[in-house]
């Protein structure tokens, strides 16, 4: 059985990194696509709530105005996200340092729904990347080695016994 679940975490740890490096790579390739408009921050404010974990949670709120097709719209989503196991706390003080109101923005809309819109991809957390790999490493050599440690301590014990004795 333990057997059973050292490969399982092992493949969990290795899906893991691997699927959030493909989805986000997904996300860029759909983002250059996307046509861009200009558009006005109307708004930009931090606000912090509580989340139904009960962990308070701190966010950007930025909205802005655009036209798409002669009409107008207005939208509160600045970044389009991504899964990542390791969030950057910083990005949502980043966001409001950025973007101010009165600025003037490019703005990507998706055409199909252009009520959604965003004005940039949310950067690929570098500890996600490293971390994951690093994480794996160390995974394989704990449980890997220790099923080795234990196999040379059990080796070592078995042959200082004398069997002939009994």
């Amino acid at each position: 059985m333990l057997s059973i679940l050292k490969y399982a975490g092992l493949l969990f740890l290795a899906f893991a990194g691997v699927i959030q490096t493909y989805i986000y790579r997904r996300i860029q390739g759909k983002w250059r696509s996307l046509p861009v408009v200009r558009g006005k921050i109307i708004e930009s404010k931090l606000v912090n709530f509580i989340n139904t974990e009960g962990q308070r949670v701190y966010e950007a709120n930025i909205k802005y105005k655009y036209d798409f097709k002669g009409q107008r719209y207005y939208s509160d989503t600045p970044l389009l996200r991504s899964p990542q196991l390791f969030k950057d706390h910083n990005l949502e003080h980043e966001l409001l340092q950025k973007y101010k109101v009165g600025d003037h923005v490019n703005i990507k809309v998706l055409p199909n729904s252009p009520e959604v819109a965003f004005i940039e991809v949310e950067p690929f957390n570098r500890l996600s990347a490293i971390a994951i790999p690093i994480l794996t490493v160390l995974y394989i050599a704990f449980i890997f080695g220790y099923g080795w440690f234990m196999g040379e301590m059990l080796d070592g014990f078995l042959s200082g016994i004398n069997f002939s004795q009994w």
